[in-house]
């Protein structure tokens, strides 16, 4: 009897375990070139080449409402042990339900902000086989191009 309860507990265990998957994602953004002056040649290929989304926050909430936290590392690398599920990771600002650091309150339209806060900036899938990223991160965007404010300031 003793024997039977043992083998259920570790079948138990073992399939536990079996449904999560290590997780190595590499996330990039694209800092595009934000100036007023017509870009040389050469601005323009940095701001289409990847840069790592290094040593920045995300928070994830699981497709069970499981909300937790990863940090990328210096090359932008998020390595984490995830159960089989679909994640969405928030920046900081929109799942605290803050404003862009620099945006002032006054030039910003509520209504549109709350729509942005909804919006997930990465989503995966985790399955057995494979993981399936769906986006990828769009920040820094210029300031300017922020789809809420009131008034836009456009570079000269």
């Amino acid at each position: 009897m003793r024997f039977l309860i043992i083998f259920c507990l570790l079948s138990v265990c073992f399939s536990l375990t079996a449904q999560s998957k290590r997780v190595k994602l590499k996330l990039v953004q694209y800092i595009p070139y934000c100036g007023g002056a017509r870009p040389t040649p050469e601005i323009l290929k940095a701001s289409q080449e990847e840069v790592p989304y290094s040593n920045k926050k995300l928070i994830f909430i699981s497709s069970k409402g499981k909300v937790d936290t990863v940090f990328t590392d210096a090359n932008g690398i998020v390595n984490k042990k995830l159960p089989c599920g679909t994640y969405k990771f928030f920046e900081p600002w929109k799942f605290y339900k803050k404003i862009p650091y620099g945006i002032p309150e006054n030039n910003i339209q509520m209504d549109c902000l709350k729509e942005e806060w909804t919006k997930e900036d990465l989503k995966i899938t985790v399955s057995k086989k494979s993981t399936l990223i769906e986006n990828n991160l769009k920040y820094p965007a210029c300031p300017y191009k922020f789809p809420c404010l009131i008034t836009k300031h456009l570079p000269r």
